[in-house]
């Protein structure tokens, strides 16, 4: 390896992060994915409100397909 390419540190550029949120980013984390994962549920219910009442036939294939997934 060349010198150009080596990556030299002084100490002086080296810092140390103390986490003192660290719990509280997780769980920011966690809350975001679920109100992610609650949104998809409520667009999926509405989608499925709409073929109900507008496309009979693609609700039939709906629960078909439901209901083999489930067994």
């Amino acid at each position: 390896m060349t010198k150009e390419n080596k990556m030299l540190l002084n100490k002086q550029e080296l810092t140390t992060v103390k986490l003192t949120n660290y719990r509280q980013s997780i769980e920011t984390v966690q809350t975001l994915q679920e109100e992610e994962r609650q949104k998809k549920i409520k667009e999926n219910e509405e989608y499925i409100e709409h073929i109900k009442k507008h496309d009979q036939k693609a609700y039939e294939r709906y629960i078909s397909y439901s209901t083999y997934l489930k067994h």
